[in-house]
C-alpha cells in the first residue's frame, strides 16, 4: 500500500477520535468508514468503528463487527473485554463477566479486564467479590481514579461512610473539580450527619466546570483545525483550574497555531512553572521566544528540555537551528548531527513527523558544512 494511503488512513482514523471525544459519533462513523473503503480488511479499523458504536451506546452494531473478529484477531484481551463492556451496557451482567474472565484468561494483568469483571461484580451486587478486583488495580496502580471511585461507591453502600470519604479525597486530591465525586462525597457526609460539608459538596459539584472534559473537548478541536474553539475550551478549563500544567501547554501550541506568539510564551510560562519536568513545554517555549527573536532565551529553553531529556532530538535539532542563526556554525552543526543520533519513541512523535525532522536536520548539516568549507 503506498505511503500516501497509509497517511490517509491515520489522518482519518486520527479525525474519527478527535470527533468521538466531542460525542459527534455520525462524524466519527462517517471517517472510520472512508478509511475502510481504503483499506475494507483492517482488523484496527474494524475495531475502531465498533468503538464507536461502544462510545454511541449503539451495543447491538458494537457488538456484530467484534463477534465478527473474534476469529480474525489472535490476541484477544482487548476484543474480550470490548465485547463484555458492550454486554455491560446491555445489563446481560452474567456476559459481561463471562468475556471479562475470557480477557483475563488472554491476560490477567490486564487492568481494564479487572476494572470491567469489578463494575459487573458491583451491578450484580456482590460487593466483596468487586472489591477484591479494584484492590487488585489499585495494587498495581494506586491512583487509578476510576478504581478509587468505584470502590468508595461500594462502601458507602455498604455503610462504610468514612472510608468511602477517604477514597473520595483521593480522586480530588488530583482531580479537585470531579462533579460525580463531589456529589458522590456530599452523600457520604449526608449519611454521617455531616450537613454543612455534605451542602458544601454537593453545591461545588453544581457549581464548577469539569476542566478535564474542556481540556479534552480542546485537544480534539485541535485535531480537527478548530484551532479558536479549542483556545475558548482550554480558557475555560484553565477558568475552572488556574494550576493545570497540561491544559496551559495545550493552550500554547493553539495559540502558536494561530499566531499568536505572545500569548502562546505566556501559557508556555505558565506551563513549565507549574510542571518544570514538561520538556516538550520547555521545548515549545523554545520555539516561540525564537519566532520572537529572543535567540539566547530560546537557547535556554532548549537546554532545559535537554537536560531531562538528553536524546531529545527535536530540542537538539532546534538548539542547532538557533546556533546557526547566532553565526555559530561549528557548534550548531554537533547540535544537528546529535539531532540525528536518537529516534525517537514513535508513541511520542510520529513516523511522518520523524522523517521530517531527518530530511531537515541533513538539510542544515549540508548547509553549514558549505559555510564551514568557504
Amino acid at each position: 500500500m503506498p505511503e500516501s494511503t497509509n497517511s490517509q488512513i491515520h489522518e482519518l482514523k486520527l479525525a474519527a477520535i478527535s470527533y468521538s471525544k466531542l460525542k459527534d459519533y455520525k462524524k466519527a462513523e462517517k471517517s472510520i468508514r472512508k478509511a475502510l473503503e481504503l483499506k475494507p480488511d483492517s482488523k484496527n479499523l474494524n475495531h475502531e468503528l465498533a468503538k464507536i458504536f461502544l462510545r454511541s451506546k449503539d451495543y447491538v452494531q458494537a457488538l456484530k463487527i467484534l463477534h465478527a473478529l473474534d476469529s480474525k484477531i489472535k490476541k484477544k484481551d482487548i476484543l474480550y473485554k470490548d465485547i463484555g463492556l458492550a454486554y455491560l451496557g446491555m445489563g446481560k451482567l452474567e456476559k459481561a463477566l463471562d468475556f471479562s474472565a475470557k480477557s483475563l484468561k488472554q491476560n490477567h494483568n490486564y487492568i481494564e479486564a479487572h476494572f470491567l469483571k469489578g463494575k459487573a461484580l458491583r451491578e450484580t451486587g456482590k460487593y466483596d467479590e468487586a472489591l477484591i478486583e479494584f484492590d487488585k488495580i489499585l495494587e498495581k496502580n494506586s491512583k487509578h481514579r476510576d478504581s478509587l471511585y468505584q470502590k468508595g461507591k461500594i462502601l458507602h453502600v455498604l455503610g462504610n461512610y468514612r472510608e468511602a470519604l477517604d477514597l473520595f479525597d483521593k480522586v480530588l486530591d488530583f482531580r479537585p473539580r470531579d462533579n460525580e465525586v463531589l456529589a458522590a462525597k456530599g452523600k457520604s457526609h449526608d449519611e454521617l450527619e455531616e450537613y454543612k460539608a455534605a451542602s458544601d459538596s454537593i453545591n461545588k459539584s453544581l457549581l464548577v466546570e469539569d476542566e478535564v472534559i474542556y481540556n479534552d473537548r480542546g485537544v480534539a478541536l485541535t485535531r480537527l483545525g478548530y484551532n479558536h474553539k479549542a483556545i475558548d475550551s482550554y480558557r475555560r478549563a484553565l477558568a475552572s483550574n488556574p494550576k493545570y500544567a497540561v491544559c496551559w501547554f495545550n493552550l500554547g501550541k493553539a495559540l502558536f497555531r494561530v499566531g499568536d506568539l505572545n500569548e502562546a510564551l505566556k501559557a508556555f510560562k505558565q506551563s513549565t512553572e507549574l510542571n518544570p519536568k514538561n520538556r516538550s513545554a520547555w521545548n515549545n517555549r523554545g520555539v516561540t521566544l525564537r519566532q520572537l527573536n529572543r535567540l539566547e532565551e530560546s537557547l535556554d529553553c532548549y537546554d532545559r528540555a535537554i537536560a531531562l531529556k538528553k536524546d531529545y532530538s527535536w530540542a537538539w535539532h532546534n538548539k542547532g537551528y538557533v546556533l546557526e542563526l547566532l553565526d555559530r556554525p561549528r557548534e550548531a552543526l554537533e547540535c544537528y548531527e546529535i539531532a540525528l543520533e536518537h529516534k525517537p519513541d514513535p508513541r511520542e512523535h510520529g513516523g511522518d513527523e520523524w522523517e521530517k525532522l531527518k530530511k531537515d536536520t541533513n538539510v542544515a548539516i549540508e548547509r553549514i558544512n558549505k559555510i564551514i568549507e568557504e
